[in-house]
């Protein structure tokens, strides 16, 4: 039987310092040829995606915690955050002291600081954990100053001097969005991600599933991040990696190896997907 894989990329396939083991290329590469799908379940929105990616043999993609969805030519979801919302949320991170990055299709625009987040990596406890320098190269051609008029997501920065907390967030905001912990791994302070209020990469799977006419029982959903809950939750097989989030670990199916033993490659084994369909 066809299975139809989602993967989440930071943390699941993609480590800290941006790269993709042969074992797991290998495995998604093998995972196709026999007739399977395998498709981007990632936070990241599209001018975040590495031109490496798209030389694997993925049947598309998922993007922006299931905000913007790509089949081939097709445009199956496209879901955004209104200039309302955008104005209520950039108010507040302005009086907590957070740094922001508003995320679209098309461009990006980051508060004056932000993206010091990512310059800093492994430099500072500060900033992200890891050599992200190759991700800065990625997104610089689509950095703009402002705010845009809609956005599919947004990640913010709250370091400990910040007035405010995820927790905070999640009480003012959390019945109108989706405010959840974010992917990206700091030391100190955390990082949140927002979005459309029940859009998530859960529900994208499912309207990818729908397109192909196949059930949720046919699905493997793998991810490591708090943004991965719905997609593994409602999978036929989800499955969390070792060293991943807490909450997804108790709902996951199977938990596989971590991202450092190829944990991906682990997960396609054990569930078919290196056999043919």
């Amino acid at each position: 039987m066809r299975k139809f894989a989602f993967l989440d990329l930071d943390g699941t396939i993609i480590d800290h310092n941006q790269v993709i083991s042969s074992k797991v290329k290998e495995a998604i590469t093998t995972a196709t040829t026999n007739g399977h799908k395998v498709f981007i379940a990632t936070g990241r929105s599209y001018p975040e995606l590495y031109p490496s990616l798209f030389s694997l043999p993925f049947s598309d993609l998922i993007t922006a915690n299931g905000a913007y969805v790509e089949l081939g030519d097709q445009v199956l979801a496209n879901h955004s955050i209104d200039q309302a919302g955008i104005a209520e949320w950039t108010d507040y991170f302005r009086c907590s002291g957070a740094t922001w990055i508003w995320q679209g299709k098309d461009h990006f625009y980051p508060s004056a600081n932000f993206l010091d987040f990512f310059r800093l990596a492994g430099k500072s406890d500060r900033a992200a954990t890891g050599d992200w320098s190759a991700y800065l190269n990625q997104i610089m051609p689509y950095v703009l100053t402002g705010t845009p008029y809609s956005a599919g997501k947004c990640m913010f920065y709250l370091s400990p001097d910040a007035s405010s907390s995820y927790e905070e967030a999640h009480r003012i905001f959390g019945d109108r969005f989706m405010v959840i912990p974010g992917s990206v791994d700091v030391r100190v302070g955390e990082v949140v991600e927002l979005g459309v209020k029940g859009v998530n990469k859960g529900t994208a799977m499912c309207e990818v599933l729908q397109h192909f006419g196949a059930s949720p029982a046919q699905a493997i959903a793998i991810g490591d991040s708090a943004n991965d809950f719905e997609m593994v939750r409602d999978a036929g097989i989800g499955i969390a990696l070792t060293g991943g989030a807490k909450k997804l670990s108790e709902i996951a199916d199977w938990i596989a190896p971590s991202i450092e033993e190829n944990g991906v490659a682990a997960a396609f084994a054990r569930f078919g997907l290196l056999d043919p369909a």
